[in-house]
C-alpha cells in the first residue's frame, strides 16, 4: 500500500490533531514558544482579512519536511513525521485610519518517531519564520508594493491566545478527568469572589470541551465521506530533488522520499508542475515520478490532450459530503455535496465568470446523475473555486432538479443560486 506523505491536510489529520487536543498532552511537547512577526500594510481590516483567505491562511496545513521550516533543535530532524502546521493571525489598527498590522505566527507539530517506541510522539516544534515571512511577503505581492513598515515584535499589544498544541489544549486549561465537580474545588477563602470566579472558569472549561467534541464529531463524518483525489503522481526513489523552477540548477526546495505523493497540476517538457501544500508549487523531472493511467494517456496524445476530451478550463481537485459551510437560509445547518475545482489555466481570460458558470453547470448535472443513481438525501450541492479569483456557488436539490427536467431555465437558475463573492459569477451565460 502506497503511504500518503505530505500532500492534503486530510481530515485523518485533523481529526488525529485534535483527538489527541482532547483525550490527552503529547508525549513529548517541545514547549516552543511561537514568535510572531508583524507588517503594516495601507489596506483596511476587511482588504487584508479577504486576501488571507484566499491564500487560505486560517487553515492547517501540512508540511512536506520539517528541515528548513523550523529552528534547529536537540533531535535529529530526520526522524520527523508527519509535520502539520497552523497559523496564528492578528489584524491590528495601523499608525493610520487605513492601514491594518497583521501579526503572524506558525504553530508546527511533527510525529518525532524515536528508536525506543515508548518515547514516540507528537511534538511541537519552533518555527524558523520562514513560513511566517512567506505569508507576508505573500500579502505584500497580493497588494503591488513593499510593506508600509517591517513592525518589531515589542510595537504590537499581545494578541489573545489561540492554538496552542504546546499545551495540549486549544488555549485553555481541560478538567482533570478525575477532577471532582466544581464546587468542590473552590477554595476556602474569606470572601467568595475567588470561588465564583473559579467556578466561572470551570463552566468555560467544559462548554469548551463540548465545543471541542463537537468539532471531533464534524472531523469523523469529514473522514468517513471525503473521496482521495486521483490525480496522484509518486515518486519512485528516495532523494528526488523537488526544484522551484522547471530547469536543472534551479533552486532547491528539498529533496522527496519514495513513495512521496503529489497533486498534478501540469506538465512542461519534461517537467511535472506539482502542489506542495496550500499555495504552495515545485517542480519535479517526469522520468522521475510514476503517473497515473488517465494522465500519462493524455500526455501521450498531441498537444497533451485526447482528441476526443474537450480541455476545460477547471478540473475537480475532490468531492465530499458534509454540512453547508456558509449562512444562506435555504442550506444552513444541511447535508449537502461539496466539490471543490482547481483552474487548469493560469489565463484569467479563460477562468472568468462564464468558464466558472459552464463548469459549475456540468458539475450540477454530475450531481443530478450521481443523486439519482445512488438515490441520496442530499439537500443541495456547494462548488468551491480553488484560485485567487475564485468564488462559491451554491444551490438546494430541488432547483438542480428542475434544471436537469426542464422546468427551470439556466438563467432562472442562476438567479435562485447562493454565490460568494457574487461579482465572481456576474456574467450570466444565455438559456
Amino acid at each position: 500500500m502506497k503511504k500518503y506523505s505530505f500532500l492534503f491536510p486530510k481530515p485523518r489529520i485533523l481529526f488525529s490533531l485534535l483527538l489527541f487536543v482532547v483525550c490527552s498532552a503529547p508525549p513529548h511537547a517541545a514547549g516552543a514558544q511561537a514568535v510572531p512577526y508583524a507588517r503594516s500594510f495601507s489596506k483596511s481590516k476587511q482588504e487584508v482579512d479577504k486576501a488571507l483567505n484566499e491564500f487560505q491562511a486560517y487553515a492547517g496545513q501540512k508540511l512536506p519536511i520539517v528541515d528548513g521550516f523550523v529552528a534547529t533543535g536537540d533531535q535529529p530532524l530526520d526522524r520527523y513525521q508527519r509535520a502539520f502546521y497552523q497559523f496564528s493571525i492578528d489584524l491590528l489598527p495601523g499608525a493610520t485610519s487605513d492601514a491594518t498590522i497583521v501579526r503572524v505566527s506558525a504553530k508546527i507539530t511533527a510525529w518525532y518517531n524515536d528508536r525506543e517506541p515508548s518515547k514516540s510522539g507528537y511534538q511541537v516544534l519552533p518555527s524558523n519564520g520562514r513560513l511566517e515571512l512567506d505569508l507576508l511577503d505573500r500579502l505584500t505581492e497580493k497588494f503591488g508594493g513593499k510593506p508600509v513598515a517591517f513592525i518589531l515584535r515589542s510595537e504590537v499589544q499581545a494578541p489573545k491566545p489561540k492554538i496552542d498544541l504546546s499545551a495540549g489544549s486549544f488555549g485553555v486549561s481541560l478538567p482533570s478527568r478525575n477532577s471532582a465537580s466544581p464546587s468542590a474545588e473552590a477554595p476556602a477563602t474569606p470572601g467568595g469572589e475567588e470561588a465564583a470566579a473559579l467556578l466561572t472558569k470551570r463552566k468555560a472549561e467544559e462548554k469548551r470541551m463540548l465545543q471541542l467534541n463537537a468539532e471531533l464529531q464534524i472531523l469523523q463524518d469529514i473522514q468517513r465521506n471525503q473521496a482521495y483525489p486521483s490525480n496522484l503522481v509518486i515518486v519512485k526513489k528516495s532523494g528526488t530533488p523537488v526544484l522551484a523552477r522547471p530547469a536543472e540548477g534551479s533552486r532547491l526546495l528539498f529533496t522527496s522520499a519514495a513513495d512521496d505523493e503529489f497533486e498534478f497540476l501540469d506538465a512542461e517538457g519534461e517537467w511535472i508542475h506539482v502542489q506542495i501544500s496550500g499555495v504552495s508549487r515545485a517542480y519535479i523531472r517526469r522520468s522521475n515520478l510514476e503517473l497515473p493511467e488517465s494522465i500519462a494517456a493524455r500526455l501521450k496524445s498531441p498537444n497533451g490532450t485526447p482528441s476526443n476530451v474537450r480541455q476545460e478550463a477547471f478540473r475537480l481537485a475532490r468531492e465530499e459530503i458534509n454540512t453547508f459551510p456558509g449562512n444562506w437560509e435555504s442550506l444552513r445547518g444541511k447535508s449537502v455535496k461539496i466539490y471543490t475545482v482547481q483552474p487548469v489555466s493560469q489565463d484569467s481570460k479563460e477562468t472568468g465568470a462564464q468558464a466558472k458558470l459552464n463548469f459549475a453547470a456540468s458539475l450540477f448535472q454530475k450531481f443530478s446523475e450521481d443523486s439519482g443513481a445512488a438515490d441520496t438525501s442530499m439537500d443541495g450541492v456547494v462548488i468551491i473555486f480553488d484560485s485567487a479569483n475564485g468564488g462559491i456557488i451554491a444551490c438546494t436539490a430541488s432547483d438542480v432538479q428542475r434544471l436537469t427536467n426542464g422546468s427551470l431555465s439556466r438563467d432562472n437558475f442562476w438567479k435562485q443560486c447562493y454565490s460568494d463573492p457574487a461579482d465572481a459569477f456576474q456574467q450570466r451565460p444565455k438559456s
